[in-house]
């Protein structure tokens, strides 16, 4: 199937993403109510990788996840528009899902920022190249080798409909790492026996 790229509305108007991309971030500030709210949904925690044709890598952390079909099986994943991967992924039309353990919290705040912008966050955890050239994570819980199929551009996000190439799974019988509440933790409560929770702060 060849990648299209489809423009969504603003729910309240016609403005196309061009226009949106001139908007100030204060046109779209989130009410108070909402951010609050929509950390009591638990997210699982990723990393979204891509390279391009240089061999460049690029990767952010995420919590835009899910899966959209079985057959054929399709992710569907969303990025800041304005983020490295989200600059980047409408040309290398390929990125990588990797699912992080509780284990790997540190990854995930360093492909967040929170360990320094300017370092190479890649330095941190054991990384491959597959066959379709993105970054895969060694033991993470599951990567999944995605071609874009569809990539929908919607206020400050990219949403992208990913086909899946191929799925490697560690055998890892860790907990995933989750974000609710505005942390990143372990599923399993600490009161448990053997339980480590692992809020980041």
């Amino acid at each position: 199937m060849l990648a299209e790229t489809h423009t969504l509305a603003s729910p309240r108007s016609t403005t196309t993403v061009s226009d949106l991309d001139e908007q100030t971030s204060e046109s779209w500030q989130v009410p108070h109510d909402f951010r609050h709210g929509i950390q009591h949904l638990t997210r699982g925690v990723a990393v979204l990788t891509t390279s391009d044709a240089h061999g460049e890598r690029y990767g952010v952390t995420t919590t835009g996840v899910c899966a959209l079909s079985m057959d054929p099986p399709t992710l569907v994943v969303c990025v800041r528009r304005r983020s490295t991967l989200g600059t980047h992924l409408p040309r290398t039309r390929q990125f990588c899902v990797n699912v992080l353990s509780w284990r790997q919290r540190r990854i995930a705040e360093a492909f967040a920022g929170r360990r320094g912008v300017a370092v190479d966050r890649f330095k941190h955890g054991e990384w491959t190249t597959s066959a379709h050239g993105s970054p895969v994570l060694a033991q993470a819980l599951a990567s999944f080798e995605c071609e874009v199929d569809l990539l929908y551009g919607y206020p400050n996000h990219l949403i992208v409909v990913g086909s899946v190439r191929q799925v490697e799974q560690s055998g890892e019988q860790d907990d995933p790492l989750v974000y609710a509440s505005g942390q990143l933790s372990s599923l399993v409560p600490s009161e448990h026996p053997g339980a480590a929770m692992a809020a980041v702060s």
